[in-house]
């Protein structure tokens, strides 16, 4: 289960995906922990990687991040605000996030909206949105070193990062992710009718392009699902498109 994304302060570290307080008291704090806490702390650090583009004279805002471990990994959030407008600063990412380490991942599904991830494949990943703001253009960064699917779940060979949102209520988690490939819908929705009804994957139903699966545990008396979803796959903006919603 994620662990509510927690704001930096003073006050606290979040590492693991559990709260685990350091309290840095005046008397008593060890040098690894105030070397490590204190780049944060100032703004001298964030939890972007060091290489990733920052939209000149923007002011920087919020910043909230989750340290989970392998799954559903780690999550960065931060928003910066610039004076200009809207269409500069997508601009300003397509070019950045289109050399170097990184990779525009067919941009996002509207106008301000970027994905993105590193050159040679793999993660972090994640999504820029630019957007008018109420004191200015309002500029957010969601990067993640995972996807909040099962570990296991089946992913179309080559396909690539298209967003991505998860959110827990109580005990309920939902994950809805998507990903772009340039194979056609056939061979797309083929490949996803086989690998999800493997092992512990199971297809409840299909229709078309559509899938209804779940996540079983196998006991020795009996079957217990542990998340149900859906998957669809089409054409968006010449690209095939897996959406995935899963809650479990």
């Amino acid at each position: 289960m994620s662990t509510p994304a927690r704001r930096i302060s003073p006050w606290w570290w979040v590492a693991g995906g559990c709260a685990i307080v350091l309290v840095l008291a005046a008397a008593g704090v060890g040098y690894g922990v105030y070397s490590l806490v204190h780049p944060y702390l100032t703004g001298e650090r964030t939890c972007l990687p060091s290489d990733f583009p920052t939209y000149p004279g923007a002011a920087r805002g919020d910043e909230t991040f989750e340290l989970n471990g392998t799954y559903p990994g780690n999550t960065c959030h931060m928003t910066f605000v610039s004076s200009d407008d809207v269409t500069t600063i997508t601009a300003f990412y397509k070019s950045k996030l289109s050399s170097g380490n990184w990779r525009d991942t067919n941009s996002g599904k509207t106008d301000g909206q970027i994905n993105f991830q590193p050159a040679g494949g793999g993660r972090p990943f994640g999504t820029v949105t630019v957007a008018v703001g109420q004191t200015g253009t309002d500029i957010a960064i969601d990067l993640f070193s995972s996807t909040c699917l099962a570990l296991a779940f089946p992913v179309y060979p080559g396909s690539e990062f298209g967003g991505q949102s998860y959110q827990t209520n109580g005990s309920v988690r939902t994950c809805q992710i998507s990903f772009e490939s340039n194979s056609d819908v056939t061979a797309v929705t083929a490949f996803y009718k086989t690998n999800l009804n493997r092992g512990d994957w199971q297809v409840t139903s299909s229709s078309g392009s559509e899938i209804q699966f779940q996540l079983v545990l196998r006991l020795k008396r009996q079957t217990r699902t542990l998340e149900t979803g859906t998957l669809s796959v089409g054409v968006s903006r010449e690209h095939t498109e897996v959406t995935i919603e899963v809650i479990g």
